[in-house]
């Protein structure tokens, strides 16, 4: 019997490598697993200047994604901007993200879009090229309930929250917390570490470790040192899979402070590890998981208000054990099966 031929389209930013990039791979593992001929399909993502956005959206649109080496393609699942723009009868969307410095994001530090005719006009295009291409899709899901949202409110488009394990689903494993807090993402604006540092300036006793790397690492070395708490703030940079399974394990709380995050996989990485989490009000996705004292903690973003939960927490080991376990309990029924047949069977395969 013929296998189903389904193409993943995935969305390539050289040099960069994230949650994204970690979500198509996993996909497009996880189809292979069940007997899908599955291949992951990138076209680099051009955003020079500003209009090479649609520049970059208009390759996609011109491709042809029936066939492939002279053979049909049964499905396409589309990602995240601009990959939803390929055409194909059998289309089905799950929303990573739109480009969100056009939308939500626009008129906030995280865009540097402006009121210009130019930019105004690109925004333009980029909703129209957005509701014509969804719109042809056989169903369109989002990966959260906040992208969901999100997709409603600019764009008037329904879809249906998709949720789906982290990376490492399998191998996340509880382990007796250490001495510090941990923090995992990459160093840029609108993920907010500088949160995470600033709290310890407020809650003596605490440590933090921080996983990642990006262009604000020597900034918030430097804000760590102006707070005079750079002896208890230690900067992991990247680390292999097998250290960052460890890191959770052996955490005492972990952080997720990131300015409306589509999705968010460390609280769920924290809660399979059996951690509690400690996130912000205007978090986003994560705040689908974590309800403040139910499952975590939920703070006003700033560092004071983090610091606070931090100190009054950091010694209430059973408090923490019970939040976490209640988080586990969520989050745990979240399978990759429930995903393929979503999806497969949203193409009518």
């Amino acid at each position: 019997m013929r296998r189903p031929r389904v193409v993943v389209a995935a969305v390539q930013s050289p040099f960069l490598s994230g949650g994204a990039e970690r979500h198509v791979d996993r996909l497009t593992e996880e189809l292979v697993e069940r007997g899908v001929a599955a291949e992951k399909v990138s076209i680099p993502f051009f955003e020079n200047t500003h209009f090479d956005v649609v520049k970059s959206a208009l390759l996609w649109r011109l491709g042809d994604f029936e066939r492939f080496a002279g053979e049909k393609v049964d499905a396409v699942i589309a990602t995240r901007f601009p990959s939803y723009l390929a055409r194909h009868r059998r289309k089905v969307v799950w929303l990573i993200h739109q480009y969100r410095v056009v939308y939500d994001q626009f008129g906030t530090a995280y865009s540097d879009f402006t009121g210009s005719a130019e930019d105004l006009r690109i925004r333009e295009m980029v909703r129209h090229m957005d509701a014509e291409s969804l719109s042809e899709a056989k169903r369109v899901f989002a990966n959260s309930r906040n992208v969901a949202e999100r997709l409603r409110k600019y764009n008037g488009v329904a879809s249906e929250a998709l949720y789906h394990p982290p990376p490492l689903s399998g191998r996340y494993r509880r382990g007796a917390p250490g001495d510090s807090a941990l923090w995992v993402g990459r160093f840029e604006r609108w993920k907010r570490p500088g949160l995470a540092i600033g709290a310890l300036a407020h809650a003596p006793r605490a440590k933090l470790k921080l996983v990642g790397d990006g262009p604000e690492r020597a900034a918030l070395e430097s804000y760590a040192r102006s707070l005079g708490v750079e002896s208890r703030c230690e900067f992991l940079g990247r680390v292999s899979d097998e250290t960052l399974v460890d890191l959770f394990s052996r955490a005492r709380v972990v952080f997720a402070t990131a300015a409306d995050e589509d999705y968010g996989y460390v609280p769920l990485e924290a809660f399979l590890s059996g951690k509690a989490v400690i996130t912000v009000t205007d978090a986003g996705g994560p705040l689908e998981f974590v309800q403040n004292e139910k499952s975590g903690y939920v703070a006003a973003p700033t560092p004071e208000a983090l610091g606070a939960v931090l100190d009054r927490v950091w010694d209430r080991q059973a408090e923490l054990a019970q939040l976490a376990e209640r988080g586990r309990a969520i989050v745990e029924k979240i399978s990759w099966d429930h995903v393929i047949d979503s999806l497969l069977g949203a193409a009518g395969l």
